[in-house]
């Protein structure tokens, strides 16, 4: 076949390029004539980006020029406009520098925060990210990881179409059921609760002030059908509009537990939800500058 190549770019004089994966590269290289024509003006061999070591300046690297470049390409509402140092050393851990994987993660990554709620990447989601939607790639990372170049050889070829299909399906999810998601997560999949919520917007009314109501009406009448806890709704929704806009002391929002993962980046509660450990909640609080360096204090009066 490689032949047929180079006698095809001989009779007509089009160009063709030849790409293929590392294993290929032995193919390539058979004998001097298709090795000559397969370098042409020079050949490229695509290897993983490198890690910086500790001494060199991250951007001025290839790895760090890359992923500051891409970490621009965000629509994620509390995105950091900087990488934080956990967050491209997670990058690194979970892509081992392979490009298809570092965009893969990248973009896998910003639909979960999307649709939990997050709207930021965190090396916390990026871990949750890989182990739930990168699970056909992990033995190939475990073997670079490792540096056995047998290990290495073995995934060189190591294609992961299911991935591509997953992250089409989660696009589509995003673009066309955001609403449908956060309705569903609202109510716990109370069909009922669900359909008078939409039934609700759809006339008009405001979907924040809706959720406490609905919730309350399922709770005091459980045996009520849908005509009937349409009007009640609705009465209390007019009085709670109406206490809303004459009332001139805000009310502090109580955020659950669970939602705190939602807050912003410099909120104590955001800081707790990512920390899987007491000691991951003190190292945090300490990146962030919020304890008070009591030995520097007490050595500036010794």
């Amino acid at each position: 076949m490689l032949n047929f190549f180079v006698t095809l770019v001989n009779e007509i004089s089009v160009p063709v390029v030849m790409v293929g994966t590392p294993k290929a590269r032995s193919v390539f290289e058979l004998d001097l004539r298709s090795a000559r024509r397969g370098a042409g003006f020079g050949s490229i061999l695509w290897e993983p980006l490198t890690k910086p070591s500790a001494d060199q300046e991250v951007a001025r690297t290839e790895w760090g020029a890359f992923t500051s470049r891409l970490w621009k390409y965000q629509w994620l509402r509390k995105s950091s406009p900087q990488i934080s140092d956990d967050i491209r050393e997670t990058w690194y851990d979970l892509s081992q520098g392979i490009m298809d994987v570092i965009i893969k993660l990248f973009v896998l990554s910003q639909i979960r925060a999307v649709v939990t709620g997050i709207e930021r990447i965190t090396p916390t989601l990026m871990r949750k990210v890989y182990q739930d939607e990168l699970k056909p790639i992990h033995p190939m990372i475990d073997a670079l990881k490792s540096g056995d170049v047998t290990k290495i050889a073995r995934y060189s070829d190591l294609t992961i179409p299911d991935i591509d299909k997953k992250m089409l399906e989660l696009g589509n999810l995003l673009r066309s059921k955001q609403e449908n998601i956060d309705t569903v997560a609202r109510y716990r999949g109370n069909e009922q609760a669900i359909r008078l919520h939409n039934m609700l917007v759809d006339m008009g009314y405001a979907s924040d002030l809706l959720e406490p109501l609905i919730c309350r009406a399922f709770k005091e009448h459980p045996d009520l059908v849908m005509k009937d806890l349409m009007p009640l709704i609705l009465n209390w929704y007019q009085s709670t509009d109406s206490e809303a806009s004459t009332s001139s002391t805000p009310k502090v929002p109580v955020v659950k537990k669970e939602k705190w993962h939602a807050l912003d980046s410099h909120d104590l509660r955001f800081l707790f939800s990512q920390a899987s450990s007491e000691e991951d909640v003190y190292k945090s609080l300490g990146q962030k500058g919020l304890f008070f360096d009591t030995e520097s204090w007490v050595d500036s009066y010794g």
